[in-house]
């Protein structure tokens, strides 16, 4: 029998980077395996949660990387925690009317470090997140409140592309004109960027990409919230590793912590050669190009097509660049 749990953490006052208080932290997550096991800690990405594994009648987003084998539940324990600012169950401007009005990137992995060790974890044997997850794992390492044995960063740079940033500020402005109905045509133009043109082609003729557009705008409109959408646009554009700081290549660069990058075909928002750039900063450094023509949401999507790099990775104990 699996363990599984989902649950609330209340870890009470958090300042943020502004100086805004949160006066009582609220940290929703989702644990799976024993405890004992490997710990193997998952961030999620801009509109995820903290149910990567689920349930059998509602499956996580990344199940099928557990139950596919490539990281078995027998072999790891799995923990997610949902960030700060989303709809989700953490705190956020959905479940609290004085939530601060600027967040940042390192204001939730703050809140994460506190939610992993209140749950008494000092090592996380494996570190992996995409895109949003990926910057949040980026943080983590450079903080070293814990020991972090392999980390895994896909479709991830170590700062938000300028071409990321222009969506997102379109995406607002959609929002300032139509509110829930900007936050539909806001995701529309945001799965622009996800997927490639290549992938729409294969999928869609031109009729019918115009209903899938409408759907998934409709959808994320009923089950997202335009206030936290706002504020995780900020926490996406805040993004930047070196950011106040001249110590981040001497700090990566000392690290024993074995990295594997992963970069996808046709990622709009943040290239292979960026991803790759960024992982060369760490002193035991691994990248994987995906030859897959989905794009950005690749990480999502097709895991037989990258995940067996992973399961390779998770095995070896010797790491060059």
């Amino acid at each position: 029998m699996t363990y599984y749990t989902v649950d609330t953490l209340e870890l009470g006052e958090f300042q943020t980077e502004s100086g805004e208080l949160i006066q009582n932290l609220k940290l929703r997550y989702e644990h799976v395996g024993y405890k004992g096991q490997p710990l193997a800690l998952v961030c999620h990405a801009l509109t995820g949660n903290h149910l990567t594994y689920g349930t059998d009648d509602a499956p996580g987003w990344w199940r099928e990387i557990i139950d596919g084998g490539y990281m078995p539940v027998h072999d790891y324990q799995f923990l997610t925690f949902n960030v700060i600012g989303s709809p989700f169950g953490s705190s956020s401007p959905l479940t609290d009317e004085h939530f601060p009005h600027q967040l940042t990137l390192r204001d939730i992995v703050r809140a994460i470090e506190l939610g992993i060790k209140t749950l008494g974890y000092e090592r996380i044997n494996v570190l992996i997140g995409g895109s949003l997850g990926g910057m949040q794992a980026q943080e983590l390492l450079y903080n070293r409140q814990f020991q972090v044995d392999k980390a895994i960063i896909l479709a991830a740079t170590d700062k938000t592309s300028s071409y990321s940033r222009a969506f997102n500020e379109i995406a607002r402005q959609a929002m300032d004109i139509g509110g829930v109905e900007g936050l539909s045509i806001a995701r529309q133009l945001g799965f622009l960027t996800y997927r490639s043109s290549k992938s729409y082609d294969e999928r869609f003729t031109p009729d019918q990409v115009v209903s899938y557009q409408k759907h998934q705008g409709n959808k994320f409109k009923k089950n997202f919230d335009l206030d936290c959408y706002y504020t995780l646009l900020d926490v996406l554009d805040s993004h930047n590793l070196d950011r106040g700081r001249d110590d981040v290549d001497e700090v990566l660069g000392s690290l024993e912590t074995k990295v594997l990058t992963l970069g996808f075909t046709d990622d709009l928002l943040y290239p292979d050669d960026q991803v790759r750039a960024m992982g060369r900063r760490f002193k035991y450094h691994r990248h994987f190009f995906v030859p897959d023509n989905v794009g950005h949401d690749g990480f999502l999507l097709n895991f037989n097509d990258w995940a067996p790099n992973l399961y390779h990775f998770l095995k070896i104990s010797k790491v060059r660049r």
